[in-house]
């Protein structure tokens, strides 16, 4: 076994994803959406693992662990892998310590429950309702299989707590509680197995998900400490938890308190109510809050799932819903518009919108301020935050905890949704359980984890193009500048694909920010809604002359800054915001684009937004570029420096 060994990270769950860790290094990852081309999707393949590895200049064979992840509730879909097998029991070559695998040799009689796996019924079971709903929109594969007989590996997720967090504590009494830096828990949120993968037996292990979420931000954050928040949208409970508090301190990660936040499905919950859909409503609902007043906000809903039910016998989302349509009736707005998508900015939805950023703001705060609390009480101050979980995608909230919370530095990686979970198993697996030392480095996450494409794939594609016309100019990005400058919307690929939701430069359409009327044209080419907004791109350097009230750099358009009163109308939402991303050298062309833009107009800004359809995941291949081109209204698409247009448009 290597003293640096290769690690094979599988996330089984929604925006499942593989990667390849090398001697500790980020060296292959594939998000399955990318391939299979379906929004969120459920699973792991072999095309993901193959393409991971072939990225990673990796063969099977080199691969010594594996680290596996799912999302709560999501059992392992392993019949979609021609060879891939678990078993319970710890491989004999894995010595790295383990609170649950020493307390099943402590009480044998223990593995008969375990052997089950799972502490409730899996969401393939869920026939009717919800779950099963949502778990078909993200594998669409599951129409082809007999359920009955589908291969799965059921999910565990009742891992080690501490006997201190067995009552259920509001996030006041979280706040009075000293952390402790406690090696069972450190060891206690994995769980050993063997893996049999193309013909070898493995060490494998099972990394809880919220551990995974804060292993995928605190080794990617550059910080010799600092203190972690995860939380998405699921239920918690004293062993279902939907967010951890945890403290990191080198390359050891501790976790020191589950939070109990449910922000997450609240959230989810009122997208849908206003009509814009639970599965991908939550994004929308943080655009449309700025067009409505937080009128139904009250402070009564701020807290964690033991707060509310304390209060409403009832869970957050349940309460909040109840309260809002209460609210709404008795203050008279026209209830029709309520949940109708072809009004939703009309008072009533807008209203709500607005109110439940500002309760998932004020709650947000509350927690993080509440883990500074604990662990101060536990003698442990440190001036770092990493914030990971699909929460930590709401950028109006983690600006407000940069500004107001007792932080002075907030890390979040650009991978902080589900889609990172493979890369925190591995990292995981390879810091906190093999105890491999951090890397130096400068803190940049690369988000630019995707895998380029070659020239014979470029060349190909373009051949077989219909209707299409392309050419090589003598500078790409300045060609691009100069039709950016003609009032052309545009689309630049380049280099390997952003991992992440956010398109960062590598998969975007750009736009020129001072024309208002872009901002419908663009979404009219994306095929969005026309009221949601758009994002900037700005020079690193110049980015302080033109927003203020988030931290700088910004280099992964997850914080939400203030636009310095200079007319940016297209990227300018309703409320003087603006959700920016700064560019260095490390983005690659778009920064030259920038440049040469800054140039000719003295403006460093470009509208930036992602490089998809409608309910299309980013595009991956020359192939997805070119079909968008000619399904599309875009004016041109650069793909590795080539310039392509519709032959109807030359």
């Amino acid at each position: 076994m290597n003293d640096r060994p290769n690690i094979l990270g599988l996330h089984f769950g929604h925006d499942g994803a593989v990667c390849v860790l090398r001697n500790g290094e980020i060296a292959g990852y594939v998000l399955r959406e990318r391939i299979n081309r379906t929004k969120h999707a459920l699973g792991v393949s072999d095309a993901e693992i193959d393409k991971a590895l072939s990225d990673a200049a990796i063969a099977p064979g080199d691969i010594d662990r594996i680290a596996i992840t799912s999302t709560q509730g999501v059992e392992l879909l392993v019949g979609l892998l021609e060879d891939f097998e678990v078993s319970l029991e710890p491989h004999p070559d894995d010595t790295a310590p383990s609170t649950l695998r020493d307390a099943l040799r402590l009480d044998p009689a223990r593995i008969e429950p375990l052997q089950k796996f799972s502490v409730g019924p899996c969401l393939s079971g869920a026939v009717d309702g919800f779950g099963r709903t949502l778990y078909e929109s993200v594998f669409p594969e599951g129409i082809d299989f007999d359920w009955d007989r589908l291969a799965t590996v059921g999910w565990f997720d009742n891992y080690t707590s501490a006997r201190e967090w067995s009552p259920e504590l509001g996030l006041d009494a979280l706040g009075s509680r000293a952390a402790r830096q406690d090696e069972h828990l450190r060891h206690g949120f994995h769980l050993p197995v063997s893996v049999r993968w193309r013909g070898r037996s493995l060490p494998g292990c099972f990394v809880q998900h919220h551990m995974a979420h804060a292993a995928a931000c605190y080794y990617r954050s550059g910080f010799d400490a600092a203190a972690v928040l995860t939380h998405d949208g699921f239920l918690s409970g004293t062993g279902y938890h939907s967010g951890l508090y945890l403290y990191g301190e080198g390359h050891r990660l501790w976790p020191v308190s589950p939070n109990h936040l449910t922000l997450g499905m609240a959230y989810n919950f009122a997208a849908e109510m206003v009509g814009l859909g639970l599965v991908h409503g939550a994004g929308k609902l943080m655009g449309l809050a700025p067009y409505g007043q937080p009128v139904f906000f009250n402070s009564r809903f701020v807290g964690n799932e033991i707060d509310i039910r304390r209060q409403f016998d009832s869970d957050l989302w349940t309460a909040w819903s109840d309260h809002c349509r209460k609210e709404a009736t008795a203050r008279g707005y026209d209830i029709s518009a309520l949940g109708d998508p072809a009004r939703v900015t009309e008072a009533v939805n807008a209203d709500i919108a607005a109110s439940t950023q500002k309760l998932f703001e004020e709650t947000y705060l509350k927690a993080v301020r509440s883990l500074d609390r604990m662990l101060s009480g536990g003698g442990i101050r440190t001036d770092n935050l990493c914030l990971s979980g699909g929460t930590a995608l709401n950028c109006p909230s983690n600006s407000r905890i940069w500004r107001e919370g007792p932080y002075q530095n907030v890390f979040i990686e650009p991978t902080c949704d589900d889609g990172g979970l493979a890369i925190g198993a591995a990292l995981h697996l390879h810091h906190n359980l093999l105890d491999q030392p951090r890397p130096s480095d400068d803190g940049f996450a690369t988000p630019y984890l995707g895998g380029c494409c070659d020239e014979e794939m470029i060349e190909t594609t373009f051949r077989a193009a219909q209707g299409i016309t392309w050419e090589t100019p003598p500078n790409a990005a300045e060609a691009a500048a100069q039709d950016l400058l003609a009032d052309k919307v545009i689309a630049w690929f380049e280099g390997g694909s952003e991992a992440g939701p956010r398109a960062l430069g590598h998969r975007s359409i750009l736009a020129d920010v001072r024309s208002a009327d872009n901002w419908l044209r663009v979404n009219k080419v994306k095929g969005r809604e026309p009221w949601r907004p758009f994002a900037p791109v700005v020079l690193a350097e110049k980015a302080a002359d033109w927003f203020d009230g988030c931290p700088m750099p910004s280099p992964y358009m997850l914080f939400t800054a203030t636009v310095k009163g200079i007319d940016l109308p297209a990227i300018t939402h309703v409320d003087g915001s603006s959700r920016i991303q700064t560019v260095d050298e490390r983005c690659g062309g778009i920064r030259q684009i920038l440049e040469a833009f800054d140039r000719q107009t003295g403006v460093p800004v470009l509208m930036n937004t992602s490089f998809n359809g409608p309910g299309e995941p980013i595009v991956e291949t020359p192939a997805h570029a070119v079909a968008f081109l000619q399904d599309s209204d875009i004016d041109v698409v650069y793909i590795e420096g080539r310039r392509a247009v519709r032959d109807d448009a030359t």
